[in-house]
C-alpha cells in the first residue's frame, strides 16, 4: 500500500515544465529583483537513519557530513512559485550533491534553455551535468581574500533571500511521519515510497509565493 502512494507521489511530483510555464508563474518578487528567467531552486537535504554497527562498510557510506550523521540523500529542484517538479532517489550520505546531480543529468532535459537556477556553493560548477547547460547563479567565493565587496554582498543577498522557498518546501516534506527524526532501519525499504508522497505535500499544499 505504501509502495502505491508513493508512486501516486511521484506522479504528482515528477512534472514536466516548460519556458511559457515558466514565464507565466515567475513570482513578482523574482522579476522585482531582474531574475525572471530563473527555471529552478535545487537544494539538497538530508534524512537521518538509524547508524548500523553490523557492517563498517555500510556505516561509512551512511555518513554525511552535513548533518554530522548517518543519512539518506536527496536532491530536490523547485520552480520559483514553489512547485516541485523533479527529486533524485534517496542514495547513502557520503553521496556528494554534485555527484547526485550528474547521476541525474538526463532526467533534467526538462530545464529549458537559456535559464537558470538559484542555487547554493554546493551546486557550483554542476551545469555541465544538465544537457541544456542550465547556468548556476550561487553566492559568490572568498577565493583567496580577505572579504566580500558590497556589490557582491548585495547580489548574494539576493538570491539567499529567495532560497527561502526550498526550506519551507522541504518542512512540507517532512509532513511524511516517517521522514522526521531518525528514520529506523524498519522503513529502510519504503523510504523512497515516503519520499516521493513527501515530494507530492509539497505540491498538494497553497503555492509558496505569489504571482
Amino acid at each position: 500500500a505504501i509502495k502505491s502512494i508513493g508512486q501516486d507521489g511521484k506522479d504528482l511530483s515528477i512534472l514536466n515544465i516548460c519556458s511559457e510555464f515558466l514565464e507565466k508563474t515567475c513570482p513578482q518578487q523574482y522579476k522585482d529583483e531582474g531574475l525572471n528567467k530563473c527555471c529552478a531552486v535545487p537544494d539538497g537535504k538530508d534524512f537521518m537513519i538509524y547508524t548500523t554497527r553490523k557492517n563498517t562498510m555500510f556505516t561509512r557510506a551512511c555518513f554525511s557530513d552535513k548533518v554530522h550523521h548517518s543519512a539518506s540523500r536527496c536532491i530536490s529542484w523547485s520552480t520559483p512559485m514553489g512547485l516541485s517538479f523533479e527529486h533524485t532517489n534517496l542514495f547513502l550520505g557520503r553521496a556528494s550533491e554534485k555527484r547526485l546531480v550528474e547521476l541525474w543529468g538526463p532526467r533534467l532535459a526538462k530545464c529549458p534553455r537559456g535559464w537558470y537556477m538559484l542555487s547554493d556553493r554546493g551546486f557550483f560548477d554542476t551545469a555541465r551535468f544538465y544537457p541544456n547547460m542550465n547556468h548556476q547563479k550561487t553566492p559568490k567565493f572568498l577565493s583567496g581574500r580577505d572579504q566580500f565587496t558590497t556589490d557582491e554582498i548585495s547580489a548574494d543577498r539576493r538570491i539567499c533571500k529567495l532560497r527561502y522557498t526550498c526550506e519551507v518546501a522541504f518542512s512540507r516534506v517532512t509532513k511524511t511521519k516517517g521522514l522526521r527524526d531518525v528514520i529506523s532501519n524498519d522503513f529502510f525499504p519504503l523510504l523512497d515510497s515516503m519520499n516521493d508522497w513527501g515530494h507530492a505535500t509539497v505540491n498538494l499544499d497553497a503555492p509558496l509565493m505569489k504571482l
